[in-house]
């Protein structure tokens, strides 16, 4: 018997047919050969300038931090420039945008001198630019490769359905390697509002430009992530494919773009702050000291929650609890449960100062972990830690909390730094939540000199009047919030 569908039913009957064939899963990756960093062979002009600069500390590391965000990814162009063996880049997210394409572009460069590039993307940011994709991993010196990823390059929001807790766990590490023997990480992706020129709103954030053995452990970390089975060539996920032709097309709007951008604030900051020279001469202001490389490894986004194996927690939590005279915490997404309330409360105890510089609402890019922070401030505040919270510079805030406000912000922290004792600091990509510590990946360096971590500690407490309101509570238990401008109350 025949059954006559109405256009209605044969419509909704496509629409689930197409979610369904959302329910795609990961072809095992193809059988490949490990690749790892070239070896460092002496013989670049790198090599000789690190050798040179190193060969009086041996064994120790080159350390030099970014704050700012221009001079950051003008040092990023600078080591595509430089390259002449390798650069290895991965990156959380990496925009189309202005910086994004400009360092596509300087990545697109190198390899035209034969420098062999690999760029390992998380998946999460790369949604409709896999032809892009495609393009620079056409070139022979240009493997592309995707870390976790979507089975369905089309239709995402299903996938969060049948896959949850498998694509909602992610790569949120930042490294760029120049030919093994520079790196730079931290908290700044690649996109104009890390990098202090974007339009409408920009981050506060930090990196670490390291040098010596230190490279050695980023890298590799770097090839375990970049040979791990859950990382995939763009090639062998895209359902789409380009010819030779439309490949080169790519790679001339790519130098187009750049061009046009030749007086753009970024490449004349790149013309003006020369790192490189700076740092063959002598003159950058290099910090030479110890440096513990401390990253999770890939397999912990398999594993279970609670599984802490594969996790850099375990190295980096006793530095918390040997703090004795002050902790200073720059975190963005800051919720440190009733474990880090107490963690932080017995440092207090011990006579430590614990300040924490953290989002407002209004600063905050992510709404919802505002709301789960809040309710630990009370519980901070009683034990002794100092809170600040970042504003946003709008005059005449007549909500109870300041940072709840209709205009819209300009400035948000993505600083992801601990200062202790003044004599160690720890610049990465961990959020203090259960997020970044339980779910994603994450990558950070702990650089023992006192000199830095004095430097990093006194520019923040310096500016904090500034920039944040100090929280505090009144006789009443209730918050108010302390700055430059009247005081506030809940």
């Amino acid at each position: 018997m025949a059954i006559k569908l109405s256009k209605k039913a044969v419509s909704t009957g496509l629409v689930l047919a197409s979610l369904l064939s959302g329910c795609a899963s990961l072809a095992p990756p193809v059988e490949r050969v490990l690749q790892t960093t070239p070896a460092v062979a002496n013989d670049t002009e790198l090599d000789r300038v690190i050798g040179a600069t190193l060969e009086p500390f041996p064994g120790e590391s080159g350390a030099y931090f970014l704050k700012d965000g221009l001079d950051a990814f003008a040092a990023r162009l600078a080591g595509a420039d430089r390259a002449s063996r390798s650069i290895d880049a991965q990156y959380y997210l990496f925009h189309d945008d202005v910086t994004g394409r400009l360092l596509a572009h300087r990545l697109l460069l190198a390899a035209n001198r034969g420098v062999k590039v690999r760029l390992l993307l998380d998946d999460i940011g790369v949604q409709g630019r896999d032809s892009d994709l495609l393009a620079l991993d056409a070139h022979p010196e240009i493997d592309v490769r995707i870390f976790n990823p979507f089975a369905n390059r089309r239709f995402r929001l299903f996938e969060y359905l049948y896959r949850f807790g498998v694509v909602t766990r992610r790569m949120h590490n930042k490294s760029m390697i120049i030919d093994g023997v520079v790196a730079i990480a931290g908290g700044r992706n690649v996109g104009d509002e890390y990098y202090d020129a974007h339009e409408a709103s920009n981050f506060l954030d930090m990196d670490v430009m390291v040098f010596g053995p230190a490279v050695q452990d980023i890298s590799g970390q770097y090839d375990d992530y970049w040979n791990s089975r859950s990382s995939y060539s763009i090639g062998e996920l895209s359902q789409k494919q380009i010819t030779q032709d439309e490949a080169e097309a790519g790679w001339v709007k790519l130098e187009q773009y750049s061009q046009a951008q030749k007086d753009g604030i970024y490449l004349k900051r790149l013309r003006e702050t020369p790192t490189f020279d700076h740092l063959q001469a002598g003159t950058l202001p290099v910090a030479i000291a110890p440096a513990l490389v401390l990253s999770d490894r890939p397999e912990k986004i398999q594993l279970p929650l609670e599984d802490d194996s594969t996790h850099l927690g375990p190295a980096l939590w006793p530095l918390f609890r040997q703090v004795s005279e002050e902790l200073l915490i720059l975190n963005p997404y800051f919720i440190p449960g009733h474990d880090g309330v107490a963690a932080l409360a017995e440092a207090v105890n011990r006579g430590g100062r614990v300040i924490v510089l953290t989002n407002s609402l209004a600063s905050n890019d992510v709404a919802i972990v505002h709301g789960h922070y809040a309710k630990y401030r009370k519980p901070l505040l009683r034990a002794g830690i100092e809170i600040y919270e970042l504003k946003v510079d709008r005059p005449g805030i007549t909500s109870s909390d300041p940072g709840d406000g209709a205009q819209e912000a300009h400035m948000s922290l993505h600083v992801k730094t601990f200062i202790f004792d003044r004599k160690k600091a720890f610049i990465g990509s961990l959020n203090l939540d259960p997020r970044s510590v339980y779910q994603n990946t994450e990558l950070g360096v702990v650089v023992e000199d006192a000199e830095m971590a004095e430097e990093i500690a006194v520019i923040t407490l310096d500016r904090l009047p500034d920039i944040a309101y100090q929280v505090g509570l009144d006789e009443s238990d209730r918050l108010f919030w302390l700055g430059r401008d009247p005081v506030t109350h809940e």
